[in-house]
């Protein structure tokens, strides 16, 4: 099925990183398309419909509009590349309203080794659950990334003296062409424990670990205002894919 949506795709979306990423879960949606852009819609998803647009912001402005106005109605989110201007009838339309703005960022470069990586250690998703939770919810308590999710890899952590977690980031698997393409998410270090360059000693096990494994790239997403994330994800070698904004209903900030 997969296959199938790429065919479906222009030709100049079909090897783009966030397509590759994304095209199993976009399996059976609905395409329009123009030359070089096109939005997916998305019917299956757990919250409701989701819109997709991705490729050129001259084609988008047209698609965006008309998908907005002619199946928005009853879609739970829009993602829309930034540049595009989403027109305001459009939204009124689909019921939605400007919500978050964030960035999708990949890499296929191992990063080069960080000072604090020798105390990152590999966690099990099973039995070290409950500890990842306890520190998730201090450390990125609005992230949907929790261990034992179906595509999980693998998760990273670092633990005190009293063997309590102080940060940890998970990997999540997406479908890739040749292999699956690994997803960072989750990361998070306690407030007691920031400073310490433990953020960045995690991103980069986690990442280095990916592709020595044979993962292609990996990617991760953070929202576009998170200055401390970019600094230490761009030092890793993380280049933008994209930079989008959600469109939801109102009050909603996340899918």
């Amino acid at each position: 099925m997969s296959e199938e949506l790429l065919a479906r795709l222009p030709a100049a979306l079909r090897t783009r990183r966030d397509v590759l990423d994304c095209r199993d879960r976009w399996a059976g949606a609905r395409v329009l398309a123009a030359t070089t852009a096109a939005v997916v819609l998305v019917g299956d998803r757990p919250a409701g419909p989701e819109a997709w647009a991705i490729g050129d912001e001259h084609d988008l402005a047209r698609l965006v509009a008309d998908a907005l106005t002619g199946y928005g109605p009853g879609l739970r989110w829009a993602t829309v590349p930034r540049a595009v201007t989403v027109p305001d009838d459009a939204l009124a339309a689909a019921g939605l309203v400007p919500a978050t703005r964030w960035d999708r960022l990949s890499s296929d470069v191992p990063p080069a080794r960080q000072p604090g990586e020798e105390v990152v250690v590999g966690l099990d998703a099973l039995g070290d659950r409950a500890a990842i939770d306890v520190c998730l919810d201090v450390a990125n308590p609005t992230t949907h990334a929790r261990p034992g999710a179906p595509d999980d890899a693998a998760w990273w952590g670092v633990r005190d003296a009293a063997d309590h977690l102080l940060g940890v980031i998970g990997v999540a698997m997406r479908p890739g062409t040749h292999a699956p393409v690994m997803h960072l998410h989750g990361l998070g270090v306690v407030p007691a424990a920031r400073g310490r360059g433990l953020g960045a000693a995690l991103a980069a096990t986690a990442t280095r670990r990916a592709l020595a494994d044979g993962a292609p790239w990996v990617s991760l997403g953070m929202y576009a205002d998170n200055v401390p994330a970019r600094r230490v994800y761009s030092a890793l070698g993380f280049r933008v894919d994209v930079e989008n904004a959600g469109y939801g209903p109102p009050g909603a900030t996340r899918p």
